[in-house]
Protein backbone atom coordinates (compact mmCIF):
# COMPACT_ATOMS: atom_id res chain seq x y z
CA UNK A 1 0.00 0.00 0.00
CA UNK A 2 2.92 2.39 1.00
CA UNK A 3 4.44 1.51 -2.14
CA UNK A 4 1.78 2.23 -4.27
CA UNK A 5 0.71 5.05 -2.55
CA UNK A 6 3.97 6.60 -2.76
CA UNK A 7 4.40 5.76 -6.98
CA UNK A 8 0.88 7.38 -6.93
CA UNK A 9 2.72 10.61 -5.20
CA UNK A 10 5.72 10.22 -7.71
CA UNK A 11 3.89 10.32 -10.98
CA UNK A 12 1.30 13.27 -10.22
CA UNK A 13 4.51 15.17 -8.92
CA UNK A 14 5.98 13.96 -11.87
CA UNK A 15 2.84 15.29 -14.21
CA UNK A 16 2.92 18.26 -11.97
CA UNK A 17 6.72 19.37 -12.83
CA UNK A 18 6.09 18.35 -16.45
CA UNK A 19 3.28 20.96 -16.42
CA UNK A 20 4.98 23.70 -15.30
CA UNK A 21 7.85 23.23 -17.10
CA UNK A 22 5.76 23.07 -20.41
CA UNK A 23 4.15 26.13 -19.42
CA UNK A 24 7.16 27.99 -18.77
CA UNK A 25 8.77 26.52 -22.23
CA UNK A 26 5.54 27.90 -23.97
CA UNK A 27 5.77 31.13 -22.31
CA UNK A 28 9.26 31.56 -23.04
CA UNK A 29 8.50 30.77 -26.57
CA UNK A 30 5.57 33.34 -26.62
CA UNK A 31 8.13 35.63 -24.98
CA UNK A 32 10.82 34.96 -27.53
CA UNK A 33 8.40 35.59 -30.95
CA UNK A 34 7.53 39.09 -28.94
CA UNK A 35 10.89 39.82 -28.43
CA UNK A 36 11.67 39.06 -32.33
CA UNK A 37 8.67 40.66 -33.25
CA UNK A 38 9.89 44.12 -31.30
CA UNK A 39 13.24 43.52 -32.70
CA UNK A 40 12.38 43.71 -35.96
CA UNK A 41 10.11 46.99 -35.64
CA UNK A 42 12.98 48.20 -33.75
CA UNK A 43 14.87 47.63 -37.06
CA UNK A 44 12.24 49.26 -39.15
CA UNK A 45 12.23 52.56 -36.86
CA UNK A 46 16.04 52.39 -37.07
CA UNK A 47 16.26 52.32 -41.26
CA UNK A 48 13.12 55.19 -40.95
CA UNK A 49 15.10 57.37 -39.19
CA UNK A 50 18.38 56.38 -41.29
CA UNK A 51 16.43 57.67 -43.92
CA UNK A 52 15.05 60.81 -42.73
CA UNK A 53 18.41 61.52 -41.53
CA UNK A 54 19.60 61.28 -45.19
CA UNK A 55 16.79 63.15 -46.66
CA UNK A 56 17.42 65.92 -43.85
CA UNK A 57 20.71 66.35 -44.82
CA UNK A 58 19.71 66.79 -48.48
CA UNK A 59 17.26 69.23 -47.80
CA UNK A 60 19.45 70.99 -45.88
CA UNK A 61 22.45 71.01 -48.10
CA UNK A 62 19.58 72.56 -50.50
CA UNK A 63 18.38 75.35 -47.90
CA UNK A 64 22.61 76.27 -47.76
CA UNK A 65 22.61 76.21 -51.63
CA UNK A 66 19.51 78.41 -52.17
CA UNK A 67 20.49 81.24 -49.37
CA UNK A 68 23.93 80.94 -50.84
CA UNK A 69 22.58 82.08 -54.52
CA UNK A 70 19.80 84.46 -52.86
CA UNK A 71 23.60 86.38 -51.38
CA UNK A 72 25.06 86.18 -54.49
CA UNK A 73 22.47 88.16 -56.46
CA UNK A 74 21.68 90.85 -53.05
CA UNK A 75 25.58 91.75 -53.64
CA UNK A 76 25.92 91.56 -57.12
CA UNK A 77 22.13 93.59 -57.47
CA UNK A 78 23.97 96.17 -54.87
CA UNK A 79 26.59 96.93 -56.45
CA UNK A 80 24.95 97.61 -59.91
CA UNK A 81 22.75 100.03 -57.92
CA UNK A 82 25.30 102.01 -56.07
CA UNK A 83 24.12 105.88 -55.88
CA UNK A 84 20.72 105.52 -56.60
CA UNK A 85 19.68 105.25 -53.44
CA UNK A 86 17.77 101.94 -53.80
CA UNK A 87 18.90 98.70 -51.53
CA UNK A 88 18.53 95.70 -51.48
CA UNK A 89 17.87 92.76 -49.21
CA UNK A 90 16.52 89.14 -48.34
CA UNK A 91 13.22 89.21 -47.19
CA UNK A 92 11.50 85.88 -46.40
CA UNK A 93 13.63 83.94 -48.91
CA UNK A 94 13.27 86.35 -51.67
CA UNK A 95 14.99 89.46 -53.38
CA UNK A 96 13.27 92.47 -52.05
CA UNK A 97 14.58 95.83 -53.71
CA UNK A 98 13.56 98.79 -51.45
CA UNK A 99 12.56 102.07 -53.04
CA UNK A 100 12.73 105.06 -50.39
CA UNK A 101 9.29 106.76 -51.01
CA UNK A 102 12.06 110.06 -50.67
CA UNK A 103 13.47 108.60 -54.26
CA UNK A 104 10.02 108.72 -55.79
CA UNK A 105 7.33 110.54 -54.01
CA UNK A 106 6.95 113.92 -52.86
CA UNK A 107 4.97 113.94 -49.27
CA UNK A 108 1.98 112.34 -49.33
CA UNK A 109 2.02 112.51 -53.47
CA UNK A 110 1.63 109.32 -55.77
CA UNK A 111 3.21 111.00 -58.68
CA UNK A 112 6.67 110.25 -59.78
CA UNK A 113 9.48 112.64 -58.94
CA UNK A 114 11.26 113.47 -62.62
CA UNK A 115 14.86 112.27 -60.77
CA UNK A 116 12.98 108.74 -59.56
CA UNK A 117 13.36 107.65 -63.26
CA UNK A 118 17.05 107.36 -63.43
CA UNK A 119 16.87 104.94 -59.85
CA UNK A 120 13.77 103.37 -61.06
CA UNK A 121 15.50 102.51 -64.71
CA UNK A 122 18.19 100.56 -63.57
CA UNK A 123 16.07 98.69 -61.36
CA UNK A 124 13.97 97.42 -64.53
CA UNK A 125 17.35 96.93 -66.90
CA UNK A 126 18.05 94.11 -63.72
CA UNK A 127 14.88 92.90 -63.47
CA UNK A 128 14.33 92.26 -67.31
CA UNK A 129 18.16 90.85 -67.15
CA UNK A 130 18.33 88.48 -63.73
CA UNK A 131 14.63 88.21 -63.39
CA UNK A 132 12.82 87.35 -67.01
CA UNK A 133 10.06 84.89 -66.01
CA UNK A 134 9.61 85.53 -62.12
CA UNK A 135 6.85 86.72 -60.45
CA UNK A 136 6.84 89.99 -59.15
CA UNK A 137 4.83 91.66 -56.49
CA UNK A 138 4.76 95.52 -56.07
CA UNK A 139 4.43 96.53 -52.16
CA UNK A 140 3.86 100.03 -50.98
CA UNK A 141 4.43 100.91 -47.52
CA UNK A 142 3.78 103.98 -45.30
CA UNK A 143 4.57 105.60 -41.85
CA UNK A 144 2.06 105.66 -39.44
CA UNK A 145 1.24 109.35 -39.55
CA UNK A 146 -2.35 109.94 -41.02
CA UNK A 147 -3.34 111.06 -44.17
CA UNK A 148 -3.96 114.83 -44.07
CA UNK A 149 -3.35 117.02 -47.18
CA UNK A 150 -4.96 114.48 -49.38
CA UNK A 151 -7.47 113.14 -47.31
CA UNK A 152 -9.79 113.80 -49.90
CA UNK A 153 -7.81 111.34 -52.22
CA UNK A 154 -6.75 108.56 -50.32
CA UNK A 155 -8.82 107.98 -46.87
CA UNK A 156 -5.98 105.89 -45.44
CA UNK A 157 -2.68 105.29 -45.83
CA UNK A 158 -3.83 101.75 -47.33
CA UNK A 159 -5.34 103.47 -50.16
CA UNK A 160 -1.59 105.83 -50.31
CA UNK A 161 0.43 102.90 -50.03
CA UNK A 162 -1.56 101.22 -52.99
CA UNK A 163 -1.60 103.88 -55.17
CA UNK A 164 2.18 104.44 -55.12
CA UNK A 165 2.96 100.45 -55.88
CA UNK A 166 0.43 100.86 -58.93
CA UNK A 167 2.43 103.68 -60.16
CA UNK A 168 5.90 101.90 -59.46
CA UNK A 169 4.01 99.05 -61.27
CA UNK A 170 2.44 100.94 -64.47
CA UNK A 171 6.27 102.35 -64.54
CA UNK A 172 8.06 98.95 -64.67
CA UNK A 173 4.95 98.12 -67.78
CA UNK A 174 5.40 100.91 -69.72
CA UNK A 175 9.06 102.05 -69.72
CA UNK A 176 10.22 98.79 -68.86
CA UNK A 177 7.91 96.29 -70.79
CA UNK A 178 7.97 93.65 -68.31
CA UNK A 179 5.59 90.94 -69.01
CA UNK A 180 2.14 91.98 -66.77
CA UNK A 181 1.26 89.01 -66.00
CA UNK A 182 3.75 88.54 -63.92
CA UNK A 183 3.60 91.61 -61.81
CA UNK A 184 0.94 92.62 -58.89
CA UNK A 185 0.50 95.00 -56.19
CA UNK A 186 0.07 94.96 -52.84
CA UNK A 187 -0.74 98.00 -49.86
CA UNK A 188 0.30 97.18 -46.60
CA UNK A 189 -0.23 101.03 -44.95
CA UNK A 190 2.10 101.30 -42.22
CA UNK A 191 0.95 97.58 -40.57
CA UNK A 192 4.70 95.84 -41.92
CA UNK A 193 7.40 98.96 -40.62
CA UNK A 194 11.13 98.33 -40.45
CA UNK A 195 11.39 100.45 -37.97
CA UNK A 196 9.60 102.46 -35.14
CA UNK A 197 7.49 105.04 -35.60
CA UNK A 198 8.27 107.66 -33.13
CA UNK A 199 11.37 109.82 -34.84
CA UNK A 200 11.12 111.32 -38.22
CA UNK A 201 14.36 109.04 -39.17
CA UNK A 202 12.73 105.51 -38.77
CA UNK A 203 9.43 106.98 -40.30
CA UNK A 204 11.40 107.68 -43.08
CA UNK A 205 12.57 104.17 -43.22
CA UNK A 206 8.75 102.73 -43.29
CA UNK A 207 7.59 104.92 -46.02
CA UNK A 208 9.01 102.69 -49.05
CA UNK A 209 8.26 100.68 -52.21
CA UNK A 210 9.53 97.40 -51.90
CA UNK A 211 10.26 95.38 -55.29
CA UNK A 212 9.76 91.70 -54.14
CA UNK A 213 10.75 88.70 -56.61
CA UNK A 214 9.20 85.36 -56.09
CA UNK A 215 10.38 82.25 -56.81
CA UNK A 216 9.12 80.99 -60.45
Amino acid sequence: MGFKSGFVKCFFLSLIIFSVGCAELTSLREEKVLMTQRIEELQGENEGLDSKYAISEEENARLIEERNQLENAQSSMEERLKGTGVSVKIKEGHISVVLPSSVLFNSGQTKLKKTATSSLSKVCRILEKDFPTEIIRIEGHTDSDPIKRTKKLYKTNWELSAARAATVLHYLIDNCHLDPTHLYLAGFGEFQPVAGNKNKKDKKKNRRVEIVVLAE
